[in-house]
Order: structure tokens, then sequence, then C-alpha cells
């Protein structure tokens, strides 16, 4: 029994090879890597636009200055008290008034300043992403034209063990 599944393994690996495998193994179906890298940095670069958080952050912190300052103002006029009745009656009105502005301010203001804050975070950490393909992209370039095969490359970078609580140097040397 075991004989029958071993040839049937061999028959089916040599069709699939016979079917498939000329485009697996031939030349013309190669991947370039590049257009993968293209690609990702594309779609990367796409998703990094943040101009319109930086506008939208400049919006509502300028919305949200101003409902503080006029919460602000209105605390100040509120809790201030002289000797005059007249002015202590005008301070209240002015205060619950400036109180009562302050809330659409800063009912505006912080939600847009927060979510273009989010967004604009979000950017950038594709941005980064962008950078870091790019950086690869030109490594892999380096590589395929096989770089200087005179120089000498030295790549330095940490090491950190959180099992053994340890960490050092690592020094890579390629010729």
């Amino acid at each position: 029994m075991n004989l029958k599944k071993i040839i049937v393994a061999f028959f089916f690996a040599v069709s699939y090879n016979f079917s498939f495998g000329h485009e697996i193994t031939s030349p013309q179906s190669t991947i370039d890597s590049a257009k993968i890298y293209y690609d990702l940095i594309a779609e990367e670069n796409y998703q990094a636009y943040s101009r319109p958080n930086v506008i939208g952050m400049i919006a509502g912190g300028s919305l949200t200055v101003v409902g503080g300052a006029l919460v602000g103002f209105g605390l100040y006029a509120i809790l201030y008290n002289s000797n005059d009745p007249y002015e202590n009656v005008a301070g209240n009105v002015l205060g619950s008034l400036s109180l009562l502005i302050s809330i659409p301010f800063l009912g505006v203001g912080i939600p847009v300043l927060s979510y273009n804050t989010y967004k604009y975070i979000v950017h950038k950490g594709h941005a980064n992403k962008r950078d870091e393909y790019q950086a690869a992209l030109d490594r892999y370039k380096l590589r395929k034209r096989g770089g200087a095969s005179s120089a000498l490359q030295l790549m330095i970078f940490p090491e950190l063990n959180f099992i053994e609580k340890r960490g050092g140097v690592n020094a890579v040397v390629r010729f």
C-alpha cells in the first residue's frame, strides 16, 4: 500500500513539473524585486500624504486656544470680586457669556485637533515605512549590481537580549 502512495506522489510531482515547472524555472519567469519595492514605495507614498492633517491640526489648535482663552476670561470674570455690586453683576454676565461662547470653540476644536493629530501620526508612520523601503531598494540595487567588489563593508548594529538581560554591539564584515 505504501508503494502505491509513493508511485502516485512521484507521478503527481512529475506531471506538475511538466505542467507548471517551466514557469518556475524558466528565465522569463524570474521576478525582479525592484518592481515589488517600487510598488510598495508607491503605496506607502500615497498613504504618507499628511498636509491636510497639518492644516487640520492648525485649525483645531487655533479653535482650542480661542476656546481655552474664553474659558479663562469667563472664570476670571466670574471669580473676580470687587466692591462695586454693579461691576460684580457685569462680571458675572460677561463671564457666563464668555463660558457659553467657548463651548462651540472647544466642542469643535478638540475633536478636530485630536483626529488630525492621530491621522498625522499614522501618515508619518507610512512615510517612515516608505523611507525604509527606499533604503532596502537601494541596498537591493547595490547587491544586484554586485557592489564595489574590492570594497570592504562594515555593518555595526546593537543587540538587546531580554531573556538573558544583556546587550552589546555586533559587527558584520563583508568583502
